[in-house]
């Protein structure tokens, strides 16, 4: 099947709209391995380095089965880096999706208004046909992953699930064909009602917050350094499936309620509402302390660091705060820091 890929600093997509045209989202990732030595010729080098690592495999070429490509409006980085895929990117369908800044109903109305536009555009260009009833099947289809998904989530806190897994899984879920993912995803909760706990007491249990990170490796290298992360705040984790869509009504209505009701990314506002969902997992969850990871130059985070960290001193809230570059050999030089933060909690 065509693929529609999806460069998203948080997860404002709606997939619906794309499957409901018989084509498959493909989220992008990042790749740890290459260096942004082409990207780098058109952003600066202090620029977002996971938004360079991105833009590096577009100029690289992407796989032949991808044949269009959807931008959504996350951070100042991978807006304006959409004007560099459209005049070096050899793709045909490229659109540039506003997910707006606020939450109010002018917002709201302005996004279903575009993803009306998105809509008219898949349709002339692929010709197809993407209609309600197609829509509300999907969001019927996407409600189930994310029930299935929050399920397996609730795993972590049995200490059966490590985030790490759940991490890939969501991965998987945003990369491959969503019928074969609800599968994928059923396989995995029959095979965790047979697992054993791995419960370990020296494990201090941590929430992970801040920039998009989808290099699984780094999440285990948090592991191994002594916690479990037992909960999140992330873009590839929670708030890809806390919230779930109505399926009945207009669906573009119901696309735009569940994206403006999900927990808060750091480049929306009033961000203030970000620490509220925050402070309610920790509550929830009972975590010892809390990990703020910041890809360099990610402004946004690093925009919200100093608010997060005077309240969680208020809080006596344990926090540590870590910028790293986005390859694995830098991962290495944050284990003094993760192995100090795991003494003083």
């Amino acid at each position: 099947m065509k693929k529609i890929a999806i460069i998203d600093a948080c997860v404002d997509t709606p997939e619906e709209i794309i499957l409901a045209g018989d084509l498959d989202a493909y989220r992008l990732f990042g790749d740890p391995s290459i260096a942004p030595t082409t990207a780098d010729e058109h952003v600066p080098a202090s620029h977002c380095v996971w938004t360079r690592n991105i833009l590096e495999q577009g100029l690289r070429g992407l796989p032949n089965d991808i044949v269009g490509l959807v931008s959504t409006h996350g951070c100042d980085c991978t807006n304006r880096q959409f004007d560099i895929w459209l005049d070096t990117v050899d793709l045909d369908f490229m659109y540039f999706l506003n997910s707006p800044l606020k939450r109010d109903q002018t917002a709201k109305d302005f996004f279903i208004q575009d993803m009306k536009e998105l809509i008219r555009q898949l349709e002339d260009h692929f010709n197809i046909e993407i209609t309600d009833q197609k829509l509300r099947e999907q969001i019927v289809l996407m409600n189930k992953i994310r029930r299935k998904l929050k399920e397996l989530s609730e795993y972590r806190t049995k200490m059966m699930l490590k985030f790490s897994e759940l991490h890939q899984l969501i991965k998987s879920t945003l990369t491959t064909d969503k019928t074969h993912a609800l599968q994928m995803l059923n396989e995995k909760l029959e095979e965790l009602k047979t697992r054993e706990s791995f419960s370990d007491e020296s494990l201090k249990h941590v929430l992970l917050t801040g920039s998009v990170i989808d290099d699984n490796s780094f999440v285990k290298n948090i592991e191994n350094a002594g916690f479990h992360i037992v909960i999140d705040d992330m873009c590839i984790g929670t708030h890809y499936f806390w919230n779930t869509m109505d399926e009945s009504g207009d669906p573009l209505e119901a696309i735009a309620n569940y994206h403006f009701e999900k927990p808060i990314y750091s480049t929306k506002v009033p961000s203030h509402q970000r620490f509220k969902f925050i402070e309610s997992l920790i509550d929830k969850y009972q975590v010892d302390g809390v990990i703020n990871i910041a890809q360099k130059f990610c402004e946004s985070i690093l925009y919200d660091h100093p608010f997060l960290s005077d309240k969680f001193r208020q809080n006596k809230m344990p926090y540590l705060f870590v910028e790293k570059e986005y390859n694995r050999e830098a991962y290495k030089q944050l284990s003094t820091r993760f192995d100090a933060f795991a003494e003083i909690i």
